[in-house]
């Protein structure tokens, strides 16, 4: 019971800006143990989230709240996966040959492309939450928060780590490159991830694991194509990019359900 108490705090001492017990492991070696948990650090996130959300609302109306709810997330985060999602836009987008791109991404410079993705993010996360009925914002901060860790914690399984295994520069983003992810913490992730879409109707959960699925492939696809692997900074922008994808089909379900009536 110890033992796992304290990969789930390491896995939040990754995540998180939360301070942790000092007996809590924080190397690389524990943070990669402990990945098998990301997925419930998400659903904790999601749902501290949601109550920021509720809480704000009842002060100020959803629009402000929305976007101090963000805020308060990326300050509980440290804007940990925004910060994959700038470097691998400005990899990709800056970069020509495979070296050149993975070399951009491990800049800590922000490029036009970072900022523009950022922007866009932001924007499309404030516009649906905005948009969606207060029950079903809340909802959706919970779901994608933890769906979205589930799905890039399994980025690993399919692709190979990009970069030199033995360069140690990149072991901050990316403890968990040196090791397999084994079935049982596979099973783990997916559990934690898929828990909180018992929140939904079957048929709104099946649909929305279908976009995730889709947007996981697409993403798979684009990393094979620009760097023949993954790295920290494409775990953080896989997140992300699958949080809002989940948002964006909140908007669609939301609305769908509000014609229908």
């Amino acid at each position: 019971m110890i033992r796992h108490l304290g990969a789930i705090l390491a896995a939040a001492s990754f995540l998180t800006r939360l301070p942790m017990p000092l007996w809590v492991e924080k190397d690389s070696e524990a943070i990669a143990q402990a990945s098998r948990w990301f997925a419930l650090i998400g659903l904790f996130i999601g749902i501290i989230a949601a109550c920021l959300l509720y809480a704000f609302t009842a002060l100020m109306g959803q629009e402000l709240a929305v976007v101090l709810t963000l805020v308060g997330t990326i300050l509980l985060t440290g804007a940990f996966h925004e910060d994959g999602l700038a470097d691998l836009c400005d990899g990709f987008g800056g970069g020509w040959e495979r070296s050149r791109k993975l070399a951009i991404m491990k800049d800590s410079q922000i490029g036009a492309y970072g900022v523009l993705a950022l922007v866009t993010s932001f924007s499309i996360k404030v516009i649906a939450l905005t948009q969606l009925s207060l029950p079903l914002a809340c909802s959706a901060l919970i779901i994608c928060h933890a769906g979205s860790r589930a799905i890039a914690g399994l980025v690993a399984v399919y692709l190979p780590y990009a970069r030199d295994c033995d360069s140690n520069s990149d072991n901050n983003k990316t403890p968990q490159k040196d090791a397999a992810l084994p079935l049982k913490n596979r099973l783990i992730l997916c559990i934690c991830g898929a828990l909180p879409l018992l929140m939904l109707p079957l048929s709104a959960a099946l649909a929305l694991l279908t976009v995730w699925l889709v947007t996981f492939i697409g993403l798979i696809r684009l990393m094979q194509r620009h760097i023949q692997g993954y790295t920290g900074d494409t775990l953080g922008a896989t997140q992300q990019v699958v949080e809002i994808a989940g948002l964006i089909f909140f908007v669609i379900y939301h609305f769908q359900m509000t014609v229908s009536l």
